[in-house]
């Protein structure tokens, strides 16, 4: 055996098993500290961008859930507006039916009237302050096709939320729209009353208890805005607006039997066909034709308060269609990232039984190398008993 001192190759061997084993421990502490095998790409290429691509997965995913909590709260804070709309609207109905009566007295037909018209306002303020965040979301600011709502991590079709309009005159156009009415305006309105479903016969009801003898004239004093605004879209155009203070006087007015009448039923004659004009006496209306006016004009209040209150029915239908479709997106969404957060763990988490039996194996022979490492370093020694 040669005996070298410039060139120790044992110590140098021994040095490299060394590194190799300190390498091992080094690699050993960080998979377990950082729970993951993937420290580096070379670990595993083809695991390293699998694993990527289940981040992209997963990031956009809980996202996704975050975008469709957002659209339930919406929906929920419109909901509860429009949950204290309806009840507003049931009421304002209720004095409908009661005003329907003509055991009332005057003060007490105006009391009515006047709790039917504050009722009407205070809905019209609810919708007009209904805010998601700075977004008004009840009236006609609201998008007429929903808020769009991004549910999932990758191109997919939209889903929305449609929180509508609740001002009263978008409930109205709606509830028109729902009987088919055609596209009639206020240009055309009065010689098409029976056109115009419940529209016209409120306009009819009015005219009657108003002594309005001219459909247009009474449409004009319903219906504010330009006449040539399309009657169907109530529901989406501002330009139109239900007046309240002549729209309460369908409840509020007390008919009489005063001379000069027959006009009246002439007008409204589109819609009232009770009796005709020829049956009304030069004095006036009789006891008979009152009662049977009376059933008219209620008749048309309660159907239209009846299809307003449909209209918001179906707004809080669509809306609570709209979140269980959102839950069920969360509970797919959910389900998919816990999927996929398994099949993460399966490829890239530290396995700890296996890593710390590794470690533990590569510290002993580490120890023992450093032992043999230094017995080598002391070789070169040999050569100095020959100087002796």
């Amino acid at each position: 055996m040669s005996i070298l001192v410039n060139t120790n190759i044992g110590a140098l061997h021994g040095r490299q098993n060394v590194q190799q084993l300190s390498d091992q421990v080094n690699e050993s502490i960080q998979k377990l500290t950082t729970g993951t095998r993937l420290t580096s790409s070379r670990e595993d290429a083809a695991a390293v961008e699998l694993v990527q691509q289940f981040d992209i997965q997963l990031i956009g995913l809980t996202q996704a859930n975050r975008n469709a909590n957002y659209g339930i709260a919406m929906a929920q804070i419109a909901e509860g507006s429009l949950t204290e709309i309806s009840g507003n609207m049931q009421r304002a109905r209720q004095l409908a039916v009661a005003g329907g009566s003509r055991t009332l007295s005057s003060e007490g037909r105006n009391a009515l009237a006047e709790e039917f018209k504050e009722l009407l306002e205070t809905n019209n303020l609810i919708a007009n302050n209904t805010l998601y965040g700075d977004i008004n979301i009840l009236n006609y600011n609201s998008s007429s096709s929903g808020f769009k709502v991004q549910s999932r991590p990758e191109p997919a079709p939209s889903v929305t939320v449609t929180t509508g309009n609740a001002i009263l005159t978008s409930l109205f156009g709606n509830a028109l729209n729902q009987g088919g009415i055609t596209g009639q305006t206020l240009s055309t309105i009065s010689a098409n009353l029976d056109n115009t479903g419940n529209l016209g016969k409120i306009i009819g009801a009015y005219m009657l208890v108003n002594g309005e003898s001219d459909a247009g004239v009474a449409a004009d004093a319903l219906l504010t805005g330009t006449r040539e605004g399309n009657i169907s879209e109530l529901i989406n155009n501002s330009a139109l607006q239900i007046n309240i203070d002549e729209f309460k006087k369908v409840l509020a007015t007390e008919n009489s039997a005063q001379a000069g009448q027959s006009n009246l039923i002439t007008g409204a004659a589109a819609v009232f066909t009770a009796f005709a004009d020829t049956d009304v006496s030069p004095t006036g209306f009789s006891d008979e034709q009152l009662n049977t006016i009376y059933e008219f004009t209620t008749n048309a209040l309660l159907e239209t308060m009846t299809g307003v209150i449909s209209a918001v029915s179906r707004q809080r239908s669509r809306l609570g269609a709209d979140m269980s479709g959102l839950e069920s997106t969360i509970r797919v969404n959910s389900t998919e990232a816990t999927n996929i957060k398994d099949a993460r763990s399966r490829i890239a988490d530290t396995d700890f039984a296996e890593e710390s039996a590794k470690l533990a194996r590569s510290q002993i022979l580490q120890q023992a190398a450093n032992n043999i490492l230094a017995q080598a370093n002391q070789r070169p020694n040999i050569a100095l008993s020959l100087l002796r």
